[in-house]
């Protein structure tokens, strides 16, 4: 299968070296207004518009462009009848969503958006735990995701609401609310607040919100404000729990804890947490890689890999975009 990566930054690069290393797939080409040693991938082609790529020259698509510019290469993709996996957001707003779900209508293979924390080690192996009911019924979720940035933030897309479509909801946050409805589809929202003041851009910098159903009251904390990279997942059930800290890089090294419920009461005179199963996936966040690997293995056919949650679809990435939606309604944005 060829599969064509648009746009050549960060994340494209990442996904076109996993392309060109995968057995399942070959990279068709890359396309970015900036060139590239052509020797790079074995030759693969580069264009510099997408316009100029051959039609009959891929079968599939990577979108890694920045918000503002992937929907409209995107359904393009869609509208030849060719299956995409779009970098999340799946647009800037619900509007582009949903004008994306429906050029998607009619393809004969599924498409999917870059919901990548799903396939980071140490979170995945938690949310297998939380989806084999290892913790038991699900009682209290604990997300917390901030970015530390730099003096010179403000100056780049992601903090333009025009180019982005919000602030620190849309990018990081879309990831845990992605996480979140993994573990539960029928959360509702309950409150939402944010400030804004430091960046001089407009955006959302610090919020948090409370979602609930059932027994289960979970919260999300995402910062652009926080100075320190921070990254730390906690999943609590009836039974037992999960707790999940680190993401590669800055974040610290990818480690997960799992204890029962009152472990301490074994007569084994231990304190809690030396009771707890602790695993460490080292520090590298292999989640592109990953990801990229299990969606080619649905262009092609195979079958799923493991029980962990499979690549976010178009369906999932509406979605989050309804609760994201929903979110910017009650905070008047």
């Amino acid at each position: 299968m060829k599969v064509l990566v648009v746009g050549h930054g960060l994340i494209g690069k990442q996904r076109a070296a996993a392309l060109h290393a995968h057995t399942g797939a070959e990279l068709a080409g890359t396309v970015d207004p900036a060139g590239r040693d052509a020797a790079v991938y074995g030759g693969a082609p580069h264009f510099e518009r997408f316009e100029d790529v051959p039609e009959t020259s891929y079968d599939a698509a990577v979108i890694a462009l920045p918000h503002d510019l992937a929907p409209p290469v995107a359904r393009s993709v869609l509208r030849q009848r060719k299956p995409i996996l779009i970098e999340k957001p799946l647009g800037r707003d619900l509007a582009e969503a949903g004008s994306i779900v429906e050029a998607a209508e009619g393809a004969k293979l599924p498409s999917f958006v870059g919901y990548n924390y799903r396939f980071i080690p140490n979170v995945r192996a938690a949310l297998i735990k939380a989806r084999e009911r290892g913790l038991g019924k699900m009682r209290s979720v604990d997300f917390l995701l901030g970015h530390g940035g730099h003096p010179k933030s403000a100056e780049g897309w992601k903090l333009r609401p025009e180019r982005a479509g919000g602030g620190v909801l849309i990018d990081p946050g879309v990831h845990l609310l992605d996480l979140l409805l993994c573990i539960d589809p029928e959360l509702e929202l309950s409150y939402v607040e944010a400030t804004r003041g430091f960046w001089p851009t407009g955006i959302e910098e610090d919020l948090v919100t409370v979602m609930s159903h059932g027994s289960l009251l979970a919260t999300v904390r995402v910062s652009l404000v926080r100075w320190v990279n921070t990254f730390r997942l906690e999943l609590m059930g009836e039974d037992a729990y999960a707790l999940v800290e680190g993401r590669g890089g800055n974040y610290g090294p990818l480690g997960l804890r799992v204890g029962k419920r009152w472990g301490w009461n074994d007569g084994s005179g231990r304190a809690q947490r030396d009771t707890e199963d602790v695993s460490e996936f080292g520090a590298k966040d292999t989640s592109l890689v990953d990801e990229l690997g299990a969606v080619v293995a649905r262009w092609t056919g195979q079958g799923a890999a493991d029980a962990g949650p499979p690549p976010a679809t178009l369906e999932d990435g509406l979605r989050v975009a309804e609760l994201c939606a929903r979110m910017y309604e009650r905070l008047g944005t």
